[in-house]
């Protein structure tokens, strides 16, 4: 069965090796702990040590992170399409652990070069900023750290024009004020008519004398009262710029060498990742302060190999038994590597429930068959086929983008023989570079000619998918001893559709209606079993006699096939035609050449994206409708779970 028996497993153990027995347990990767509460008595105000090492540990995880990130950005190395996992051994993965405060002392470098670093391009652009409001006044021979006498006050700005200068002059006449104005020559590029000015005053008199200023705009110096003339800080600012310069290039280029250290960096966060898990699972553990126990699910085959590895290393009671009836527990799939792929697709509607079988063997020759003919053309299923190797088996992605890309790449081939079954290369894109001289001729029939004829044998497609379905389902009832049910419930729809389609075929004679009017006088008859009244038994067989209309829908619903098959193909079609319309020039080719992979690469897109959705929901929709449910968990088991890189056996290969 592609569906692994499952055991629930109790272990007992010393809570002095509570972290230890974790650890082993996510090395092996075999059992998924069943949380339960915790019974030690901790104070409600007090952390406990296990919090204190998880906040601890997060800490340290986010500076890692953020170091890894900076380091990325500053490495000159090239940097790749794509991010592989660092391959690296157990050995060398341990060293790193083993470092872990030499590692983390090379992030504090790093964290202080960048705050430096933030300090002196702030502190850069005060100083530019200061020098563009000096930059005026440079001809002012006047100390700016002096604000006036012991009498007298002054004070250097600017004004918007020269209008308010005589404004000024008049009110400090008419109010007899003991203050006057001394126009500079103006010096400043951006506003030509603004005019700088020093206002003297006598000290009693200032207050008036700010009023007035205020009440004209006067905009005062910033920098008044900074020691030396504007022309000396200008230059001792620009002296420090040039000086932070040149610490910031020492501070990037010692940043640039720190950032060698990414690959430990990387490692070791995700040894702290590992050691975070653990942490949270003991958090998680029910235990007194000398003992602790944990619950989980594990596959049947490997109780013995795990019993055996916990108790050679350490004091532990161990107990195992199937799960008991009505009991839930996760599922773990099993099947071979050409079905594998295909569970993604099952476990996106609902991974199976207990009682169920695994729908992956019954999914996989389906939608690799139905996935083909709605995309169904040479090219495209090569492109995509080599697509999906690539990221396989070049770039090695991993878990769930692994399956999907495997399952694509087969679609893919699937694909490439329906485009040889149809004469599909770019569409006809043969045909219109070779002026109809050549084209791929279709193994069977092209559907842009015939049409009618795709539609129907996308029905009979359908009907043929339907059937296995309800085959499943019938299978299902006989496994669990309900064989009444199957005969009953399922087989009298075999006769019914068959029986319709010979009669609306025209073929066999009176064959169909017979086959239809007897395959509905059992469901009529036996439909309503479940009640011993027989009015209401005729009234439930009626009723599931209606469920005619739902088997059509579904049949019907199978002409997507044709709808996509003449979309990628028509769209394909006028991508060539309007590549080609300047003809077969020089221009015309250019021409052709960018059209061709603009519109090529979209409909590729389009269509594929257009076959994994519409596929998916005849196995959703249609064929899930009768056999199966869903509901059912996956199978999480504790287990080693890195971000940067893959830990192996054998010798480490640093990318």
């Amino acid at each position: 069965m592609p569906v692994v028996k499952m055991e629930k497993m109790t272990v007992i153990g010393l809570t002095q090796d509570k972290e230890a027995i974790v650890e082993s347990l996510m090395k092996l990767g075999a059992f998924e702990v069943i949380p339960g509460e915790q019974t030690e008595d901790i104070a409600s105000d007090r952390i406990s040590p296990i919090e204190e090492k998880i906040n601890h540990t997060q800490s340290e995880m986010n500076r890692l992170e953020q170091a890894a990130s900076l380091a990325k950005s500053l490495s000159v190395e090239k940097k790749s399409l794509f991010t592989l996992p660092r391959t690296v051994t157990s050995v060398d993965f341990m060293k790193t652990a083993v470092r872990e405060k030499e590692v983390m002392e090379t992030v504090g470098h790093l964290e202080h070069n960048t705050v430096m670093q933030d300090e002196l391009l702030s502190q850069q652009s005060r100083l530019k900023l200061d020098n563009e409001l000096l930059e005026p006044w440079l001809d002012l021979n006047l100390d700016l750290s002096r604000h006036g006498t012991d009498h007298v006050n002054f004070f250097i700005g600017s004004l918007d024009d020269e209008a308010d200068i005589e404004d000024l002059k008049n009110t400090f006449r008419q109010e007899d004020l003991e203050a006057m104005v001394l126009p500079l020559k103006n010096g400043d590029p951006d506003n030509p008519e603004s005019v700088r000015a020093i206002i003297a005053t006598w000290k009693p008199k200032q207050e008036a004398v700010q009023s007035h200023l205020r009440r004209v705009g006067f905009n005062p110096l910033p920098l008044h009262g900074q020691d030396g003339t504007a022309a000396e800080i200008y230059q001792r600012n620009t002296a420090q710029i040039a000086e932070n310069d040149i610490e910031l290039e020492k501070l990037s280029q010692n940043s640039i060498e720190l950032s060698a250290h990414l690959p430990q960096f990387e490692m070791l966060y995700d040894y702290l990742s590992i050691r975070l898990d653990r942490l949270e699972e003991m958090a998680r553990l029910t235990g007194t302060r000398s003992t602790f126990w944990m619950e989980g699910w594990i596959p049947a085959n490997l109780v013995k190999s795990v019993t055996k590895a916990l108790s050679d290393k350490f004091v532990v009671a161990i107990e195992s038994r199937p799960p008991v009836k009505g009991e839930e527990f996760p599922i773990l799939l099993r099947n071979n590597k050409l079905v594998k792929p295909f569970e993604v697709i099952g476990e996106m509607f609902s991974p199976p429930s207990n009682h169920e079988a695994d729908p992956s063997p019954w999914i996989a020759p389906f939608y690799f068959f139905f996935f083909g003919i709605m995309l169904s053309d040479v090219a495209y299923g090569l492109i995509l086929s080599t697509i999906c190797a690539l990221l396989v088996y070049k770039v090695k992605v991993q878990g769930d983008f692994k399956r999907m890309s495997t399952m694509l790449m087969y679609c893919g081939i699937s694909s490439t023989i329906w485009g040889f079954l149809f004469g599909g290369f770019f569409g006809d894109m043969l045909s219109v570079l070779s002026g109809g001289a050549f084209a791929l001729p279709p193994i069977w029939f092209n559907p842009m000619d015939d049409p009618t004829r795709l539609m129907l044998l996308s029905i009979i497609f359908g009907v043929i998918h339907l059937f296995v379905g309800m085959f499943a389902k019938a299978l299902s009832l006989i496994r669990a001893g309900r064989w009444i049910d199957a005969v009953l419930d399922v087989f009298p729809w075999y006769l019914i559709i068959v029986g319709a389609g010979l009669m609306i075929a025209g073929m066999g004679g009176s064959i169909g209606s017979i086959l239809a009017i007897t395959g509905a006088a059992i469901i009529v008859l036996f439909g309503g079993r479940p009640t011993l009244n027989p009015i209401k038994r005729l009234v439930g067989g009626l009723g599931a006699l209606y469920n005619v209309t739902s088997y059509l829908s579904d049949i019907l619903s199978y002409t997507r096939i044709l709808a996509l098959v003449l979309a990628t193909s028509v769209i394909a079609m006028v991508v060539n035609l309007l590549g080609f319309m300047s003809g077969p020039t020089v221009p015309g080719i250019l021409v052709f050449i960018i059209v061709a992979i603009a519109g090529h690469a979209l409909n590729l897109a389009l269509s594929a994206l257009s076959a994994y959705v519409h596929t998916s929901r005849l196995h959703y929709v249609e064929y899930f409708g009768k056999f199966y449910e869903g509901g059912g968990r996956v199978w999480k088991p504790l287990r080693q779970k890195t971000r940067y890189t893959q830990i192996t056996k054998t010798a480490s290969k640093t990318n």
